[in-house]
């Protein structure tokens, strides 16, 4: 065993060790890699995906060689009532925005839950649910470069090859300290083009040590506090149906009030709000479909662990400011 090594120059100063979220979980370069492996390791004859999600997500069905068949979603974020599962099919459930929690034991009543793949991809903090399988992408929540969490009781090996990415990945973070966000921009997308059509490897050395340095415990705190100011300030011109307390910690503020012209309104005031997600479309591929409403319409409003209620105010100021424009 290599001994560890001691003086020298010193690495990056990390804040005290709180330990994993998930110190159970098998660690990947990805949640998309990590369900690429779990699709790999299981071979289902067929797995039915979203029409509402991120189009990446369709790599590791083909990667694993796995049929995929799509279904819809209400604004309810529940699945359509005409779909049934063949044999050794397996479906998966996104817990869309972190607030879809309560969904689940509705879709377990209708379908095995052996048979479910959980994406917790932006629930971070919702509990590893009773099923076949629960992914996670903590990079959707903290500062971090890649890495992803799969959680299930079957037997998933881990890659031998261990991602070696992290730092090439790491410079746009650096960046929007020193240069703001704008300046980081092309690389960030740059560093998530990395990730793509990638076999399974192991999370990084870096990446892993840094998600043991979270202070996850105040990050819950000021995600559930902002969510809440949002609901108050909002809730009643929400066309979406969230819930007013969400059960664990969110990704964003989900808000829809039909409108597809606010996203650059408030990118000129330095409000940037992720649209989930640009490049998707519907069954039909027309703009009637509810999916390519919500992800060119839907406005994912920053509640995170960076922000106070005096930045919640502005965003809501700006907000009420561009529907009035109009």
């Amino acid at each position: 065993m290599t001994q560890e090594a001691i003086g020298g120059y010193f690495e990056l100063e990390l804040p005290l060790a709180q330990g994993e979220l998930y110190p159970q979980a098998r660690r990947f370069q990805s949640a998309r890699a990590a369900f690429a492996a779990l699709l790999m390791a299981g071979r289902p004859s067929r797995i039915w995906m979203p029409w509402y999600n991120c189009e990446t997500m369709l790599e590791p069905p083909e990667m694993a060689g796995v049929p995929i068949a799509r279904y819809r979603i209400d604004t309810q974020f529940e699945i359509a009532d005409d779909i049934v599962l063949g044999d050794d099919e397996w479906l998966l459930y996104v817990n869309y925005f972190g607030i879809s929690d309560t969904k689940l034991e509705k879709l377990f009543a209708r379908i095995p839950r052996e048979r479910i793949v959980i994406d917790n991809s932006q629930a971070l903090f919702a509990p590893p649910a009773d099923c076949l399988a629960t992914l996670y992408s903590p990079r959707k929540f903290f500062g971090i470069p890649d890495g992803g969490y799969l959680i299930t009781s079957r037997h998933i090996p881990l890659p031998d090859e261990q991602d070696m990415g992290s730092i090439g990945r790491f410079e746009p973070l650096l960046m929007r300290i020193d240069q703001g966000p704008e300046a980081g921009y092309d690389g960030i997308r740059a560093a998530r083009a990395t990730l793509r059509g990638q076999r399974p490897k192991r999370m990084s050395a870096l990446t892993q040590r840094m998600l043991a340095h979270i202070d996850y415990r105040s990050a819950v705190e000021r995600r559930l506090r902002n969510y809440a100011l949002y609901h108050a300030l909002l809730g009643a011109d929400n066309a979406l149906p969230v819930p007013a307390v969400p059960a664990h910690a969110p990704l964003c503020y989900p808000f829809w009030n039909h409108r597809a012209d606010l996203h650059a309104a408030l990118a000129a005031q330095r409000i940037f709000v992720a649209k989930y997600w640009p490049n998707m479309r519907g069954a039909t591929g027309t703009r009637d479909d509810l999916e390519y409403r919500l992800a060119t319409e839907c406005l994912a409003l920053p509640c995170d662990q960076r922000y106070d209620i005096d930045t919640v105010e502005r965003v809501v100021a700006a907000l009420r400011e561009a529907i009035a424009a109009k």
